[in-house]
């Protein structure tokens, strides 16, 4: 876990995009708390710089909320303030949508 949540500041947006999601799907079996320890440093990917990397960041977050409802009001905090005008316009719409079906399945959890 310690060296997934390394990568995270990776340069290459493959290796973020890839820890992202292998951080998520572990999150059911983290008795530790290690994602508790830098879900910050995880939500900051919400607008990633590489657009890609925001969307899976904003897709996996409700597999997060529901291993870590102790995460859930942080998870939602950032999803209402994500800022989104960093995106190309025709890219906004799509950022949007994510984040709105994630806030819906995760309010619903």
């Amino acid at each position: 876990m310690d060296r997934l949540s390394d990568m995270l500041d990776s340069d290459n947006s493959y290796i973020r995009t890839r820890r992202l999601t292998l951080l998520a799907y572990n999150a059911k079996w983290d008795k530790d708390y290690k994602i508790d320890e830098v879900i910050d440093k995880y939500l900051k990917h919400i607008t990633d710089v590489k657009l890609i990397t925001a969307r899976q960041c904003i897709k996996l977050l409700p597999i997060i909320a529901k291993h870590k409802p102790e995460l859930k009001s942080d998870i939602l905090s950032k999803l209402h303030k994500a800022d989104i005008s960093i995106y190309e316009d025709s890219m906004q719409s799509l950022v949007y949508k994510d984040i709105q079906k994630s806030l819906k399945v995760i309010q619903k959890s």
